[in-house]
């Protein structure tokens, strides 16, 4: 082992961030993670955590590692309100897709003190369709998504896939998730279909449909279910808040009907560590960011909409 891995071990036995780890080392961030990665391929298991303001930290555990599809935020007691944009169904590859339009989000994100993006799938359009592609190789389309998607260190994406990206791992052994891992640190995808955000002591699930099956597995109680796949901007009540979550593409699954890409800033009030208020707010990209409408919900202390 190298004397600077050694140090970085030595580091995050000390509880330092990966900000603090590269600045105290000189290196930069994504030569850190780099080291990260040799370290877990030595057999360290290495799991990160992530604060409010998204800083990374990392851990030596053992035992059985984290399951993929889940994520947990820690979130300080005084913070009584999580804020974090929400979107769906890029469909790069598409021929109307418009990954520029992440641009205008972390735009946003800046402005306004938000540290995370969820992603809630369809990252690809994939070969699942016959729809007009400007790139036609799912593969092609993932290596330019990779090149195009915006970066801040500031922020984290939270992403789990959908129908489209589901397909090219189905048929082909195409792992999207592992392709992701290897290139971007500050991309993290959840899982298939569905995964799991733990903030405090409640958690809301990330959903997307893999099959007209395919149904979302409530585990923890979850409380608000952030679903992709139906384009357009939606929210219903039943025992759980269900927000649909809208395209940021001009990709339509209606063809009579025009889509204007949107994304919806989420903020999450807290009471006692529980989810109290949930407030949904869409926002069209035009490109000027255009606030068209305001849902707020109150989510019971003990399950279920109030």
């Amino acid at each position: 082992m190298t004397d600077i891995n050694r140090r970085i071990l030595e580091l995050i036995a000390q509880n330092k961030s990966m900000v603090e780890i590269s600045s105290e080392l000189g290196i930069t961030e994504k030569q850190l993670y780099i080291r990260i990665k040799q370290l877990i391929n030595y057999g360290y298991q290495l799991e990160p955590s992530y604060s409010y303001t998204a800083d990374v930290y990392y851990q030596l555990v053992y035992g059985f590692p984290r399951r993929d599809n889940k994520f947990s935020i820690s979130i300080p007691k005084k913070e009584k309100i999580f804020k974090c944009l929400v979107y769906s169904d890029l469909h790069v590859g598409n021929i109307n897709s418009a990954i520029n339009l992440l641009n205008y989000l972390y735009e946003y994100a800046s402005k306004n003190g938000i540290y995370y993006i969820l992603n809630c799938g369809d990252i690809i359009e994939g070969d699942y369709t016959t729809a007009k592609k400007s790139i036609k190789d799912y593969e092609k389309q993932i290596e330019f998504l990779l090149k195009k998607y915006p970066y801040d260190k500031n922020i984290k994406n939270v992403m789990i896939f959908g129908n489209h990206d589901y397909h090219s791992l189905k048929y082909d052994g195409f792992n999207l998730s592992e392709k992701i891992k290897k290139t971007r640190y500050d991309i993290i995808p959840i899982g298939y279909g569905q995964g799991s955000v733990n903030l405090r002591n409640d958690s809301l699930i990330m959903f997307h449909k893999l099959n007209e099956d395919y149904k979302p597995k409530l585990l923890n109680n979850e409380k608000i279910i952030l679903s992709g796949h139906g384009h357009m901007m939606k929210t219903k009540l039943k025992d759980e808040l269900w927000i649909c979550v809208p395209t940021l593409s001009y990709v339509s699954i209606d063809k009579t009907k025009d889509i204007i890409p949107s994304f919806v800033e989420l903020d999450i009030y807290f009471e006692n560590g529980l989810f109290e208020y949930v407030e949904a707010k869409q926002i069209l990209v035009t490109p000027k960011l255009i606030p068209i409408s305001e849902s707020r919900c109150r989510i019971k202390k003990f399950g279920g909409i109030k």
